[in-house]
């Protein structure tokens, strides 16, 4: 079993763990959320099916029982609307010596200033906890309750990362929020990150990123973190439209169990395809003479671009099993 960590991890820290193959999982905990942000990236909605604890309790036994997995992220929908399943699943995996990341709205902060007892000891357990907020968000929630989610994480003394649209004016809101929150010295507790919008979920219909070729598109190093939902679907990454059941069939898997859930994230770490997507990614199976067609197709982004080689049967070419193979004893594949 492996000894905890200390209790704070930076988003880099965090990717550099997610990067390696077999070391880090997302264990999706609902589909709910409360918020309901225009730009949400899986359509969460406040009503949606609330997971069966014990279901839940055997995948955590089975990620538990894996000792080359480091770092477990848990996300939704917002994860806090789940407190049994978000305090079963916390204290087995921080007890098993996993890093914990949180992903979260900060919704569960009181217009009070303060946070419910229990998110407090969900927060300790925690390694990292990403905070995320923009203009949708604010839209939604109180500041109040959001500045309260970012003093009680920092009182539990877990990193913050505040994920937020990468606009200087958004940028400049978290900065505000932060100092507002910890007191100008917040970058010794926390962090900002700039994300984009994802042609996902809601978000689809905000994006207007132009398509580009499919050779440009370079490693993808989430092929190596697997998620797992709280209903058994297992999916090969994190790209939402598959998290939530669509994309290609080869992305998915399923688990009733410790057991077969150890088994199929075994499958997934060694699969060829995917580790040829995350070591060069799929521009680079378009050289291939068999899909250099679709390197010059234009796609929306690097997760079509995969599913495109994927309807080709680009998981069953012998081409690509030798390169995967390749790919995935240099990455030092489990």
């Amino acid at each position: 079993m492996l000894t905890r960590e200390p209790g704070t991890l930076t988003l880099a820290a965090a990717d550099q763990i997610r990067s390696r193959p077999g070391q880090a999982v997302l264990l999706y905990l609902t589909d709910r959320c409360p918020v309901g942000c225009a730009h949400c990236s899986v359509s969460a909605l406040p009503r949606a099916p609330r997971p069966g604890l014990a279901l839940v309790g055997q995948l955590v036994d089975g990620l538990c029982q894996l000792d080359r997995i480091r770092l477990a992220g848990i996300s939704g929908g917002e994860p806090f609307t789940e407190r049994r399943a978000l305090e079963l699943a916390t204290a087995k995996l921080a007890a098993a010596g996993k890093q914990l990341v949180l992903y979260t709205s900060g919704n569960w902060g009181r217009d009070d200033g303060t946070v419910p007892a229990w998110t407090r000891k969900v927060l300790a357990r925690a390694s990292c906890v990403v905070l995320s907020t923009d203009s949708y968000h604010a839209a939604r929630i109180p500041e109040l309750r959001y500045l309260a989610a970012l003093r009680a994480t920092a009182e539990a003394g877990t990193w913050i990362a505040v994920q937020v649209i990468g606009t200087p004016a958004q940028l400049a809101e978290a900065e505000r929020q932060l100092a507002a929150a910890l007191g100008a010295s917040w970058p010794d507790r926390a962090e900002i990150r700039a994300t984009a919008l994802l042609p996902r979920g809601r978000a689809a219909r905000l994006h207007r990123d132009p398509r580009r070729p499919g050779y440009v598109n370079g490693p993808c190093f989430l092929a190596r973190t697997p998620v797992v939902r709280y209903d058994g679907r297992i999916t090969a990454c994190c790209n939402e439209d598959v998290v939530t059941g669509g994309g290609p069939a080869a992305l998915h898997a399923r688990a009733d169990g410790a057991g077969e859930l150890r088994a199929a994230l075994g499958a997934l770490a060694a699969d060829p395809f995917l580790a040829v997507v995350a070591a060069a990614g799929p521009g680079a199976l378009t050289r291939l003479p068999r899909y250099r067609g679709l390197g010059e197709q234009a796609h929306p982004d690097i997760c079509s671009a995969c599913w495109a080689l994927l309807g080709r049967g680009a998981d069953s070419d012998p081409a690509v099993r030798a390169i995967g193979l390749l790919a995935g004893s240099r990455a030092g594949r489990p």
